[in-house]
């Protein structure tokens, strides 16, 4: 049987949005507890205006876009499965390693 290629968009879309979603559901904790001397706030904005210019470059024709804010997602989600060292080999860690996986889809293919 062939692959069915008419879905490619509307999948690839929706892994992009669900991806920017779990960039926002995680970051949520960090916002709530704002402090402004905390490394970890800037990871967490960082983390979440990647995934905004990954939505944006996903509209635009230019590839470069979505291939700079997905290698900046990967990055900041190895740092985030690697900060508690040494890592442990939980759900967390998997999950991270995961959309690690996914942000370098990303970075592949493009648009």
């Amino acid at each position: 049987m062939k692959p069915l290629k008419f879905l490619d968009s509307i999948a690839y879309w929706l892994l992009r949005l669900t991806f920017v979603g779990y960039i926002v559901i995680s970051s949520i904790g960090s916002f709530r507890n704002f402090n402004i001397s905390d490394f970890q706030l800037y990871v967490t904005m960082a983390f979440v205006v990647f995934g905004v210019l990954l939505i944006i470059g996903g509209l635009l024709s230019n590839q470069g876009l979505t291939v700079i804010s997905s290698l900046g997602i990967f990055i900041i989600l190895i740092y985030r499965a690697l900060t508690p060292w040494p890592p442990a080999f939980s759900d967390n860690f998997l999950m991270e390693l995961v959309f690690a996986s996914v942000a370098l889809v990303f970075a592949s293919r493009g648009n």
